[in-house]
């Protein structure tokens, strides 16, 4: 019965560290500790480059029906890659090759983030949190939705 306990006991606490370690981990920001507040420089101002540079994975939002009936959930379409030098790049993930590849500049504001792509033209992504953002997904070659949600990926 001891033993259990401490197997038990055991299992906790190396399924915890993990999740502890990973509390203090600023998200897609660079200063502000991963909190919905918008990034400042050390001038005070806005600066895009520190709240929003690194990679977004863009997912859409899907509904099926199974013979337990209506499922959900979202799937993987893109990686939008944001560098620091303003430079920007759209790759579909494996999954989906078939989506269109572009490139191009980027800049952004506490609200909003606007892509000038070279074969998609000006996207204009809302910003819903530090996170999080999302757009048209027509905008990025798919047919058959309306938004697609951008996470930040790393």
């Amino acid at each position: 019965m001891k033993k259990n306990i401490l197997v038990v006991g055991a299992l906790a606490v190396t399924l915890a560290l993990p999740l502890a370690a990973c509390g203090g981990t600023p998200a897609a920001t660079g200063d502000n500790g991963g909190s919905d507040a918008p990034a400042a420089s050390e001038s005070g101002d806005f600066d895009a480059v520190d709240a929003y540079w690194g990679q977004w994975r863009g997912s859409v939002e899907i509904t099926g029906t199974t013979v337990y009936g209506t499922a959900g959930g979202t799937e993987a379409m893109l990686d939008l890659n944001l560098a620091e030098d303003g430079t920007c790049t759209v790759e579909p993930v494996e999954a989906h090759a078939d989506l269109p590849t572009d490139s191009g500049t980027w800049e952004g504001t506490e609200s909003e983030i606007t892509l000038h792509l070279e074969t998609a033209g000006d996207v204009t992504l809302t910003v819903v949190d530090s996170v999080t953002c999302e757009g048209d997904a027509h905008a990025f070659g798919i047919a058959d939705f309306d938004t697609i949600q951008f996470d930040f990926y790393g």
